[in-house]
């Protein structure tokens, strides 16, 4: 059981790492403290001959290695720091977890939140220290507290402590519980979310029942014999809990592991999925290319002829209706090629500081006449929410995604016809959704849809590359689209940006696209 416990640990730190690389992940971190104090735990037992013959039942160890942490040289006040140290490690590891998904307040109180935790375990490390009991218990016996009130007090201070630290853990709970109820609607997120909140609370479990004893005060001091001892750690006459720790621990590990790798695997197909399009993309730019410089030509030539026949005609009238006819078609053509022409060009965006709300306003605005029969909601938060973006290649990929939501209501009766918008903002991502209750696309399609020159409708009316425009251009801005739709209930885009901290620089940039 030993070895198992071990080696999930390690497959633990292995996966998170793995799939963590290069990233600042505070659950990675966190798991460490517990293990040591876990180690630190088995420990202290081990130097402790009153449980000299029940070190098995409790732990488990195999007996070359209790033999070893029994006469390994380090002292038990030393090894009382390190359980402290651990202890009080996970409280400030949580809070900052926490705070790194979820922002229940602004950022100064964030902060001073944080000051106070570092303060409070800071004292606590100070408070529980054997040299500081020592020094205590000089202090208050027997000039100032009797034996007696002196151990009632150390129990009241320890009620206390022990009860807000238990406290500061389920609260920490409750906010990335919380997290993944608000995050953005994308499969990849809320797994993600979902995977911190099941791993903190196997965690959690294992700190309240096996490691939220300590710090305690450890010390025994006897003035009158001017000598001190170790209590033993609160074990308890019935071992049952401490006999169940490995096959407590072992199902634990294997949620963890679990969550990480089913998280890792999502990860990697969504990388697969994206790399796929980029390629296809990519690989369809030069023959685009070619294909729009030909057509327009051609479309420019045949315009030309047109309009010499309808200046030579006898019936002047009839011919001009018809050339009229396929001019105005000629335009159109040359409009939707000139579209795919510029959308291949190899371009730069010029990024600066944008406000999200007035973006999604100036859109909607080119839409006036077509959203007259359409119930439009907007969700904008009053607090203005910026984004690095060119305004202009972002205003063209959200007029692509609206045209389009706009398209699939257009067999829907009047009075469902609804457009919602909602924006909304993280500490990582800024998320801006865009549903529609029109016809929905099919399970087969939504697969193909960022595909260049791919369509759905005729191509008449459509060219199949609104969309492959989109996915460029917010992707060139490091973001994000995911589309959810059902046949006959609607789609929902979301796009997600990064979110500029509030150091972020407002100067303009550039990146091609």
């Amino acid at each position: 059981m030993f070895y198992l416990l071990l080696l999930l640990f390690i497959l633990i730190l292995y996966t998170l790492v793995q799939r963590m690389k290069g990233n600042h992940d505070f659950l990675m971190i966190l798991i460490l403290p517990y293990f040591a104090a876990l180690c630190s735990i088995i420990l202290y037992v081990s130097k402790d001959t009153y449980y000299y013959n029940l070190i098995k039942d409790y732990f488990y160890l195999p007996d070359f290695l209790w033999r070893w942490l029994f006469f390994i040289d380090i002292g038990k006040s030393n090894i009382i720091r390190i359980m402290n140290a651990s202890s009080l490690s996970i409280l400030i590891i949580s809070v900052y977890l926490v705070f790194h998904f979820y922002e229940p307040f602004s950022i100064r109180v964030q902060k001073m939140v944080k000051y106070v935790v570092w303060a409070y375990c800071l004292l606590q490390f100070i408070l529980y220290d054997p040299f500081t009991n020592l020094k205590a218990y000089y202090f208050f016996y027997p000039s100032r507290l009797t034996v007696q009130q002196y151990i009632q007090l150390e129990d009241r201070i320890y009620g206390i402590t022990h009860a807000i630290n238990i406290a500061v853990v389920l609260l920490c709970f409750l906010g990335l519980l919380a997290a993944f109820i608000k995050a953005p609607k994308l499969k990849l997120f809320r797994y993600n979310h979902l995977f911190l909140a099941i791993s903190y609370a196997t965690l959690a479990f294992v700190y309240i029942y096996f490691i939220s004893s300590s710090p305690d005060f450890y010390l025994k001091v006897s003035r009158i014999a001017g000598t001190y001892s170790y209590r033993s750690l609160q074990l308890g006459s019935n071992a049952f809990i401490y006999r169940a720790l490995p096959y407590i621990l072992v199902p634990a590990a294997a949620v963890i592991t679990y969550c990480a790798y089913m998280l890792t695997r999502l990860s990697g197909q969504a990388s697969l999925k994206e790399l796929s399009i980029s390629k296809e993309i990519s690989s369809s730019e030069t023959t685009s290319k070619i294909f729009c410089h030909y057509i327009k030509n051609e479309i420019l030539a045949i315009q030309s002829e047109v309009e010499t026949l309808a200046l030579n005609a006898d019936d002047k009238d009839e011919v001009k209706e018809t050339s009229d006819s396929i001019i105005k078609r000629c335009h159109t053509l040359y409009d939707r090629i000139d579209e795919i022409h510029r959308s291949t060009r190899t371009s730069e965006l010029n990024l600066k500081q944008y406000s999200l709300q007035a973006l999604i306003k100036e859109t909607l605005s080119i839409f006036s006449h077509e959203l007259d029969s359409v119930n439009v909601r907007l969700n904008l938060p009053p607090q203005p929410i910026l984004a690095m973006v060119d305004p202009v290649y972002m205003e063209q990929a959200l007029h692509n995604i609206i045209k389009n939501s706009i398209d699939a209501m257009e067999d829907t009766p009047a009075e469902k016809k609804e457009l919602t918008v909602t924006l909304g903002s993280s500490r990582q991502w800024i998320a801006v959704d865009i549903k529609d209750t029109g016809k929905g696309i099919s399970k087969e399609n939504l697969e193909n849809i960022f595909l260049p020159f791919y369509s759905s409708h005729p191509y008449s009316k459509h060219w199949g590359i609104g969309l492959t425009l989109t996915y460029k251009v917010i992707h060139a801005h490091e973001g994000k689209i995911v589309v959810n739709s059902t046949p006959g209930a609607g789609t929902t885009v979301e796009v997600l940006l990064p979110n500029i901290t509030p150091g972020t620089s407002s100067s303009e940039t550039g990146k091609e696209v």
